[in-house]
Formats: C-alpha cells, structure tokens, sequence
C-alpha cells in the first residue's frame, strides 16, 4: 500500500527504485499525447528488463490505454468499484537529512 500511495507524485516520492521510476515514466510517456517515450528510456528498460519483459510491459500499458481511451470515447462511465478499493494517498515519507557530503 505504501507505494501504491505514492504513485500519483512518483516523480517525488522516496519509495521507487530507479528501475521502477523508469517504468513509470515509460507509462506516462506511453500515455500522453503525443506519446513521449524517448529512445534513451525505452534502451535502458530493454537493458535492465530484456526484450520479453519489456515487450510485455508495453502490451499491457497500451492495453490500459486503449481501455480508458476506448471507454471515454463511448461515454462509458465507472460502476464506482473505485470507490470502494480507493487506496488513500499518504503522507510524505519523512526523509533523512544528512549534514555529509558523501
């Protein structure tokens, strides 16, 4: 729950990895538009995931697209199942402050 939280401000949040800032940049870039994934992104995820993983990635973030742009277009609106699983935004996590250079 702790990094479900977090994903609305992942740019900020403390609790991702690198590799999994990347992905969700690669899905914010994937989705807007028009879409803003760039080459030095897609190459590091090929290296870090490998082709397969990232293959899947991609299909299953244009799958999410092509649901919510699908159900927008048709007017469809949501049954509320949100509402009930809605997964509250947290505070911050505080981070530590070091007085080092290191």
């Amino acid at each position: 729950m702790a990094k479900a939280s977090q994903v609305p401000r992942w740019r900020d949040s403390t609790v991702f990895t690198p590799l999994e800032r990347d992905v969700l940049e690669y899905a914010e870039g994937m989705t807007n538009t028009p879409p803003t994934v760039t080459d030095e992104l897609s190459a590091r995820l090929l290296d870090r995931l490998g082709p397969a993983a990232l293959v899947e990635l991609t299909a299953c973030i244009g799958f999410a697209n092509l649901s919510t742009r699908s159900n927008t277009a048709l007017g469809i609106k949501s049954q509320g199942f949100s509402d009930a699983c809605e997964v509250p935004l947290t505070a911050r996590p505080e981070r530590s402050v070091s007085t080092s250079m290191a």
